[in-house]
């Protein structure tokens, strides 16, 4: 069983034809969807191995349905249920980039976790969201123990920029001295971010993704570039790195080494950029 702790929010997708103008109108698609990286990743890999999502939404209708909705993608949820669910408006140029407006509700108000939710971990999965809240921050760093101690893996994903700044150089090397990652996930700013804090992941595999770049793996003792697929027709890059993760997870999980995981996360980011929204 592969577990993911974060969030379950709704996203509502706008993707637009162009810049925005200030005060008319400006004509655009507007979908809502399940959001959230932790809810992200686990659908993605529970389309290829069990998988449950462990987190918080409010005790309202939105929540009800994304819990409902993780069900039928064959996702074992586990939630705590207070407060009001998270939604995030995520904007998407018109190259597909995306811009994001976040007010995380419940998702950022995480308790202790259940140990029984832990029970059959093979692998834990924890996006640096959900370390943002000091209160949050605790409940995952206790479960992420729980795992460890029973012999598990644990990947992190760093996630956001602005996360990694908000939580700050002391605290994020609090939090992966902890976790003891044995994969970390970055894209290409988060990993200059990550320099610039002065990041040690220590003997993780540090992985990371650069758009239409070569993956970048920096193991112990070498540096390797992945290649990845030409994708011309870019849709929407929302949710394309929790796809990636995935895809790296289960593979890894598998046996595959390093570099076979990072195509297969390739692979399956591929889908999710030629799709609005999340997998």
């Amino acid at each position: 069983m592969i577990l993911v702790i974060g969030d379950l929010v709704a996203d509502l997708i706008v993707l637009g034809s162009g810049p925005l103008e200030r005060g008319t109108d400006n004509p655009a698609e507007v979908r809502l969807t399940r959001g959230g990286s932790a809810a992200n990743v686990a659908v993605a890999v529970a389309a290829q191995h069990p998988a449950r999502f462990i987190g918080r939404v409010g005790d309202d209708t939105i929540g009800r349905a994304l819990v409902e909705e993780l069900q039928s993608a064959g996702v074992e949820p586990f939630v705590q249920r207070a407060g009001r669910t998270g939604a995030i408006v995520v904007l998407v140029d018109a190259e597909g980039e995306r811009t994001m407006i976040t007010d995380r509700g419940a998702a950022a108000q995480l308790d202790a976790v259940d140990p029984a939710w832990l029970d059959g971990a093979d692998w834990l999965h924890l996006p640096l969201y959900g370390f943002a809240a000091p209160a949050s921050r605790a409940a995952i760093l206790d479960a992420a123990a729980a795992v460890l101690a029973a012999g598990a893996p644990v990947s992190l994903d760093l996630s956001s920029v602005a996360t990694m700044r908000e939580i700050g150089p002391v605290v994020l090397q609090e939090i992966v001295d902890r976790v003891n990652p044995s994969v970390v996930f970055a894209n290409a700013e988060e990993a200059v971010v990550a320099d610039e804090l002065d990041l040690d992941t220590g003997s993780a595999v540090f992985v990371v993704k650069r758009g239409g770049e070569p993956v970048r793996v920096r193991t112990a003792d070498a540096v390797h570039d992945v290649p990845v697929g030409r994708v011309d027709d870019v849709l929407d890059s929302t949710g394309a790195g929790d796809a990636f993760a995935a895809g790296y997870i289960v593979s890894a999980l598998g046996g595959a080494d390093t570099m076979v995981a990072a195509n297969a996360g390739s692979e399956l980011a591929v889908r999710a950029l030629r799709r609005p929204g999340a997998l």
